[in-house]
């Protein structure tokens, strides 16, 4: 295991909420101490960039992912917290989603003026993307919902569940590329035009697929993130 860091992300994500309650009006206080525990759970719980044998190692030793790594480790998660943890684990609406990607910017430009990292430009960057993004995403995800909803049964040839990863969109259409199942494009799907204006290449769709005679539709929507 690593030496201990002389600032722990424990210690500066302390420091950092007990100067945001010195200048926020108690209610956005608490806002920003739920995004910041949501952060230390997804650490804790997940060790981004860290094996499995290093977390049992420590975790015997009392120690968390929080105490044992500097702030530097916390920044580099920031994709996969917004990206992954915020959309797939949390039950999260857009105005949480936006908070998340305010907070978090919030503290990156934070740790560089007190001079805890070095280098915030990328974490900064993404946590601006999400506040653009994730709510965004929710929309869409909204929609794809609904209008999954509201089509009668369908009759398919092949099924495919899995991770999608949007590799065309234009008015009312879709085109998908599988994640694990099969390399090809899947497409066009038909979805409703306003889903397809919010929707960029690139996002992350999970959900199913299904085959018809008269092409391919979309079976479930589970969550979609940028």
């Amino acid at each position: 295991m690593e030496p201990t860091p002389l600032r722990t992300i424990e210690a500066v994500l302390d420091e950092f909420l007990t100067e945001q309650r010195s200048r926020l009006s108690p209610k956005r206080a608490t806002d920003y101490e739920d995004i910041i525990e949501l952060l230390k759970r997804f650490l804790n719980g997940y060790w981004p960039g860290h094996d499995q044998a290093e977390y049992d190692r420590t975790t015997a030793a009392g120690g968390s992912f929080c105490t044992s790594f500097g702030p530097d480790e916390m920044l580099e998660a920031y994709g996969e917290f917004l990206g992954y943890y915020m959309t797939h684990k949390v039950i999260a609406g857009k105005e949480t989603l936006r908070l998340a990607g305010t907070v978090t910017k919030k503290l990156a430009a934070w740790l560089a003026e007190k001079e805890y990292v070095e280098d915030v430009e990328e974490a900064h960057e993404r946590a601006k993307e999400a506040v653009r993004e994730l709510p965004v995403a929710t929309d869409a995800l909204e929609i794809l919902r609904n209008h999954v909803e509201k089509q009668p049964p369908r009759k398919c040839s092949e099924e495919i569940q899995d991770h999608f990863t949007v590799a065309h969109v234009q008015p009312g259409r879709l085109w998908l590329t599988p994640l694990t199942e099969r390399p090809d494009i899947i497409g066009p799907i038909p979805i409703p035009e306003e889903a397809s204006r919010l929707l960029q290449e690139h996002w992350d769709i999970g959900g199913s697929v299904g085959r018809t005679r008269q092409g391919w539709v979309l079976l479930e929507v589970w969550n979609i993130s940028p």
